[in-house]
């Protein structure tokens, strides 16, 4: 009787138990891959949300720059006035103590 062939058969389970492992492996790989581009963009509209946001703050920030340098410029106008303001209330006073010294003149009629 002749030997039945039987070795090259024993290997195919193996094959097979192999196969199937690296299918999973795939499939994990593949799943893992998904996730990480799921996140890359949630990241990337993070991005862009936090770009936007900068852009509205700096635009605010210019805007309130314009505000105070506007305020500094009223305020030193303000100052210029309140100086003048100063002296000519100062040389009224001054004039007014100088005629004070003097008695009134009364006409003669």
């Amino acid at each position: 009787m002749k030997a039945m062939p039987t070795a090259g058969y024993a290997y195919v389970p193996v094959y097979l138990i192999a196969v199937r492992q690296s299918l999973k492996y795939s499939n994990t790989t593949s799943e893992y891959l998904n996730t990480t581009s799921e996140y890359l963009n949630t990241t990337l509209e993070y991005l862009n949300t936090t770009l936007e946001y900068l852009n509205t703050t700096s635009k605010y920030l210019n805007t309130t720059l314009k505000y105070l340098n506007t305020t500094l410029k009223y305020l030193n106008t303000t100052s210029k006035y309140l100086n003048t303001t100063s002296k000519y209330l100062n040389t009224t006073l001054e004039y007014l103590n100088t005629t004070s010294m003097y008695p009134p003149v009364i006409p003669p009629w």
